[in-house]
């Protein structure tokens, strides 16, 4: 340890570095840090000196981590999950359950976990839910958090993954909407209806779902328009118009009859959804429990589907 302080110029280096290197940008490293970014070059200087190895390169679309920077970064976050692991633990032994971090899509939190929340708490008044919401389609990497809800996740020897649901898409509204307007029929135009669009590059657009089952184009219908999942489904329950409802997000409102389909075709992609933890976090016990809940409770609410 004392080797180890001699080769940084502080402490504090380390947890620059990380968000640096994390970020690729030395302005929201020091967003997140409460400094200024000048206080986070001057930082990464120092201890690019003190190591007398470049970390950082510059390109033209900002920075990049060298071949000694990767493995820093590596060695660091490995370290830092291994130090909140510890404090976790010390936290679980003294106080009861403990933090469990999740990686979800708004919408998903927004619509599966929030009716929920309750539920789990009374169960397990010990562990504390910490959300980090991802906006748009949950991909990308798992990193800092117990586990990840993660679409189509790759099999890897760094990763353990459960299924959780298929995906499985149709259109839902309002039973106040179904009852004014009536359900997408075949061989008739949309002149009637409003559909709600999710704004930007969609998987499965309202084109799609159409052509699929040989419903008539979108062209002729009115349309509502959002940036966000969250507020597309809630236009769907407030009447607004007929929506794309993923299954996994919409279920629970379903079950609660506050949206009905709108036809009665659902599209299987063949996709899936998966619970996902990364291997250099081994799950803690208040994990497990977390796991073992979402697992249970996404059966029990197919169970219930079937079953209506």
């Amino acid at each position: 340890m004392t080797s180890l302080r001699r080769s940084l110029p502080s402490a504090n280096a380390l947890f620059v570095f990380e968000a640096a290197a994390r970020f690729l940008s030395f302005t929201r490293a020091a967003a997140e840090l409460n400094v200024t970014q000048s206080a986070v070059s001057r930082m990464i200087a120092r201890l690019e000196a003190h190591l007398e190895a470049k970390l950082f390169i510059r390109t033209a679309t900002g920075i990049e981590l060298t071949d000694d920077g990767r493995q820093l970064y590596h060695a660091v976050t490995g370290s830092f999950q291994h130090i909140e692991m510890a404090i976790e633990a010390i936290r679980a032994r003294h106080g009861g359950g403990g933090m469990v971090t999740l990686s979800l899509s708004s919408a998903f939190a927004m619509h599966w976990i929030m009716p929920r929340l309750d539920r789990f708490q009374a169960l397990h008044p010990g562990i504390d839910l910490r959300f980090q919401l991802v906006r748009g389609e949950p991909i990308g990497p798992v990193e800092d958090v117990d586990f990840a809800i993660r679409y189509n996740f790759p099999r890897d020897a760094d990763h353990e993954s459960w299924p959780l649901m298929a995906e499985k898409v149709l259109p839902v509204c309002s039973p106040a909407y179904l009852a004014a307007h009536g359900p997408l029929e075949h061989g008739r135009d949309l002149g009637r209806h409003t559909l709600v669009h999710l704004s930007g590059s969609t998987r499965i657009p309202w084109s799609r779902y159409l052509a699929e089952f040989d419903y008539a184009p979108p062209t002729g219908s009115r349309s509502l328009t959002f940036s966000d999942y969250s507020l597309v489904i809630q236009a769907a329950i407030s009447g607004r118009g007929i929506a794309l409802g993923w299954w996994h997000v919409v279920a629970h409102e379903l079950a609660q009859k506050e949206l009905v389909p709108a036809a009665p075709e659902i599209l299987e992609t063949g996709n899936h959804y998966y619970l996902v933890a990364s291997n250099r976090r081994p799950l803690r016990d208040p994990a497990i429990l977390v796991r073992d809940w979402l697992l249970a409770e996404m059966l029990a609410l197919q169970a219930q589907i079937r079953a209506d």
